[in-house]
Parts: C-alpha cells; sequence; structure tokens
C-alpha cells in the first residue's frame, strides 16, 4: 500500500519529501499562469503528502503552497497582502486541500482491517439507530442537491412540484428531531450547560462552513464568469455587492448580514440551534406550554415583520429565523415523543385530514389541475411565502409528515435498495451539506455555460449524487466506533 511505504521514512524525512513535491508544481505554475487561481496547481504536492504520510504533512504542504503562490504570483508580488478579490480563491483552495486530506484519511482507516471490523461489531450492537431519520435526511439532501441547479430537467421531478412546501421545511424539521433525541433527556439541571456549550460547538462549526462555502461559491462564480467571458454569473443572488465592492462583500457575509443566494439556510440553522435551549427549557415544564410560546412568536413576527436584518443592503434575512423557529419546535416537540413514549400518537381522523391537505396541495402545485389551481389562487389567500414560513407552506409539510409516519412509509421504503445509501448520507448531513453546496455551485455555472441537454444533467447530477454517497460511506466507513446508547425503538425508523 501507498500509505505503507510512506511510513518507511522518519518523520522529518516525511516532512522534507513533501516540502520537495511542491517544486514540479512550482515548475509548472512558470509556465502556465492562472493568475489568481494558481493556488491549485499546487494540489497534487498536498495530495500526494496526505497519501503517503498523513495529515501532518499534507497540511504543511497546504500553507507551504499557498504562502508560495501569495508571495511569488499574487499581486502585489514578493508580499504577503492579499487584495479583497483573492481571498474566495484561497479559501477554496483550503476547502479542497481540507477534502483532500480527509479523504485520504478516511481510506487510511477504511483499509484497516482491525478498525474495519470493530465497526462493524460496534453497528451491530447498535441496532436501535434511528435510521428512518437518516434515510428522510439524506432524500433531502439529494433533493437540496437537484434543485440548487436551476434549469437542469431532474428537478421536475422533486416533491415540491408536487406540493406547496419543499426541503427546506423537511431539514428544518429532522434538526429539531434529532436534536431532541441527542439533547432532550439530558437537558436537566446538572447537565444544561453541557448541553449548551455542545450547542455553542456546533453553531461555531456551521459558522465556519458557511462562511467558507460563501467564499468558495464567489470563488467558483467568479472563475466561471472569468473563464467563459459571463460576467452575469457574478449578477445573481446576491454576488453583484462583491463586484461593486469586494471587502464590504466579504465583511457582510462573516457578519453574515449578507447572504448568497442557495447558501442561506446554514445562517437559519446557526439561530435556530441557539434558540432551542429555551425551547428545551420550556419543554421540561410541559411540551406544550413550548409550542403555545413559539406559536406566538411565530404570530407576533408575522404581524409585526419582526426579522434579523441584512448588512450592507437593506431588508432582512431570506429565511427569517423568528417565523421558522415555529417549525424547529414542532420538530423537538416530535422528538421529545419519540424519546418519551416511543411514537407519535396517530388517529384514523387525523391521518384523514392529513390526506386532505395533501391532496389540496397537489391542486395548488405546479402540477395539480389548471382549473382548480386558478380557482383556489382566484378565491383564497394563498399564505405560501416562504422567507416567513407561510401558514399553508407549513400546513402541506406537517401534513405530509403525519401521513408519512401515520402509513409507516419508512418501513416500505427499509425495503428499497437505495435505503441504506440515503440512510448513510443522511447521517453525514453536515458533510454531504457542505459538498452538495459546492457541487451546486459548479452545476449553476456549467449549466449556464456548458450545458447541453438532457443528458449533460443527468450525467453531472446523477455522477454528483453517487460522489456524494461514496464520500458518506467513505466517512461512514472510517468513523471510529462509538459505544451505543440503549434507546428505545421508536416506529418512525420503521
Amino acid at each position: 500500500m501507498i500509505a505503507q511505504f510512506g511510513q518507511r521514512f522518519s518523520t522529518p524525512a516525511q516532512y522534507a519529501l513533501t516540502c520537495l513535491f511542491a517544486l514540479p508544481c512550482f515548475a509548472l505554475r512558470l509556465q502556465w499562469p492562472w493568475h489568481s487561481f494558481s493556488f491549485f496547481l499546487f494540489a497534487p504536492a498536498v495530495l500526494l503528502g496526505a497519501a503517503l504520510f498523513g495529515k501532518g504533512p499534507a497540511i504543511l504542504a497546504t500553507v507551504l503552497t499557498a504562502v508560495f503562490t501569495v508571495f511569488f504570483w499574487i499581486e502585489p508580488i514578493y508580499t504577503l497582502r492579499l487584495s479583497s478579490a483573492q481571498v474566495p480563491p484561497l479559501v477554496l483552495y483550503a476547502l479542497v486541500c481540507i477534502g483532500i486530506v480527509g479523504l485520504c484519511e478516511w481510506s487510511r482507516a477504511a483499509l484497516n482491517r482491525d478498525h474495519r471490523a470493530a465497526l462493524a461489531e460496534a453497528r451491530a450492537r447498535a441496532s436501535a439507530r434511528l435510521d428512518g431519520i437518516d434515510f428522510w435526511r439524506g432524500l433531502v439532501l439529494c433533493t437540496i442537491f437537484i434543485n440548487h441547479v436551476p434549469g437542469n430537467v431532474l428537478e421536475a421531478i422533486t416533491h415540491r412540484n408536487f406540493g406547496v412546501s419543499d426541503s427546506a421545511e423537511a431539514f428544518v424539521f429532522l434538526s429539531g428531531v434529532s436534536l431532541a433525541l441527542a439533547y432532550g433527556h439530558r437537558f436537566r439541571p446538572g447537565e444544561r450547560a453541557g448541553v449548551m456549550v455542545a450547542m455553542l460547538r456546533r453553531v461555531l462549526k456551521l459558522y465556519g462552513v458557511h462562511v467558507a462555502l460563501s467564499f468558495a461559491a464567489i470563488a467558483i462564480f467568479s472563475a466561471g464568469a472569468l473563464y467563459w467571458r459571463q460576467p452575469d454569473l457574478l449578477m445573481s443572488h446576491g454576488r453583484s455587492l462583491y463586484v461593486k465592492d469586494a471587502w464590504t462583500c466579504l465583511i457582510g457575509i462573516v457578519s453574515l448580514g449578507h447572504q448568497l443566494g442557495y447558501f442561506n439556510i446554514l445562517p437559519l440553522y446557526m439561530a435556530l440551534i441557539l434558540a432551542v435551549p429555551a425551547l428545551l427549557w420550556l419543554a421540561r415544564i410541559d411540551v406544550t406550554l413550548m409550542l403555545v410560546v413559539s406559536a406566538l412568536l411565530y404570530a407576533l413576527t408575522r404581524y409585526t415583520g419582526w426579522n434579523l436584518p441584512n448588512w450592507p443592503t437593506q431588508g432582512g434575512w431570506f429565511l427569517n429565523p423568528l417565523a421558522w423557529q415555529f417549525i424547529m419546535a414542532i420538530g423537538l416537540a416530535a422528538g421529545l415523543s419519540l424519546k418519551q413514549r416511543g411514537e407519535i400518537p396517530v388517529t384514523a381522523p387525523l391521518l384523514l385530514l392529513a390526506a386532505i391537505v395533501v391532496a389540496i396541495g397537489f391542486l395548488m402545485s405546479p402540477y395539480g389541475p389548471g382549473a382548480a389551481r386558478n380557482w383556489i389562487g382566484a378565491n383564497g389567500h394563498l399564505d405560501t411565502d416562504k422567507s416567513v414560513l407561510g401558514l399553508t407552506r407549513l400546513s402541506h409539510f406537517l401534513a405530509l409528515a403525519y401521513l408519512i409516519y401515520g402509513l409507516r412509509i419508512s418501513a416500505l421504503c427499509r425495503r428499497s435498495v437505495l435505503f441504506a445509501p440515503l440512510a448513510t448520507m443522511g447521517r453525514h448531513g453536515l458533510l454531504i451539506f457542505a459538498l452538495l453546496s459546492v457541487f451546486s455551485a459548479l452545476g449553476q455555472v456549467l449549466v449556464t455555460t456548458v450545458r447541453t441537454g438532457v443528458w449533460f444533467d443527468i450525467a453531472f447530477l446523477g455522477g454528483g449524487l453517487v460522489l456524494l454517497w461514496f464520500v458518506a460511506h467513505l466517512a461512514d466507513t472510517a468513523r471510529p466506533p462509538r459505544r451505543p446508547r440503549p434507546v428505545a425503538q421508536p416506529a418512525l425508523a420503521g
């Protein structure tokens, strides 16, 4: 194995050889000027360092090659000063290098026989894993990937075309369920501080991922605009501010005041996680009290127009956390019910009502009958504003979720060959979301510039989904075995 060959060298030799790997890339850069994207010519050096010697030498290669590029080729040369235009490419390069190091480390762990045996044993013991939740989260992530490459042929078959809600509601609701299962039983006197610290760490991690993804998106769209001479790629979804005033745009991204289109769900998620301790505290008193308080805040937000402000542009956040906290609270209530009772009560009248709401949602959808859609639009107030979680959207999603749960759709899906791959992706939600965000930005550029038709859509999206599964599978295999906690198996998992 290549890793075993690399371990024959002493530690100083490993670091020295890694530095030498950068020299051929350095020579190539002399013959192939790439301006601000010169960083990526050094990626092979990072790959060799990671594959042969591990993450330490690879991190050295990343830092060393970045310094090389900034010092020798980025204007003003022979300094370590960076203009605002160079920050996104540098961040994208760092993300690529982190991905290379991570894949090499996961591959090394996955190929370790002892590790594989221990992991298989741990999974055999962890039979109480709520893989139904993982499955639906994985499906939602796949849907987000497809919908975030607008104009492709596959987005016509995602579930938003058959109702009035979409993946955003499912993403937040499942997050609430998962947080309740993970922390609900621990949020009691003596353990609350630990839970809040864990959530704060999660928020800081999400913040770092969001900023890095936003910078990477700017770099990808900038590269596309330069290479294909398509300046319009930088004129929509908040990217025009980068063209007008790059430093202000970058500061806005760091402050969360400026959020790029298709990259605005993680700020919402961060704000909602910060609200979870207060919601869990109310739930410890009474779950109904938590839901009532959350509903009142939702109603006040809808009435007053409260929102977190944008900066430097006018207006508020596209996804208003003061409204979206309501669906997070509902998810927490569902998770607490699963944790305490092992199930969510299901009754025939509620199932019938949910089926009626879902059917009405279909009539209002793009694929619904035109006459019914026009009649509903003309005679009813369709509160479908995504920004403030319109009541029609909320009602449709909750009815759909209840119908799926009540009819035990998870158990039926478990027989499908797609269940295990989607559950694997769902177990690594943040990793897969970060990758699909980068892939979707690349897809938007390619759809605008080089798309040739349906087969391009199928090849790009199909290949992207397979790659997302492969990365999730690699991360799953390389994950250190953990001692499972005994939990009741609720019906949601099938």
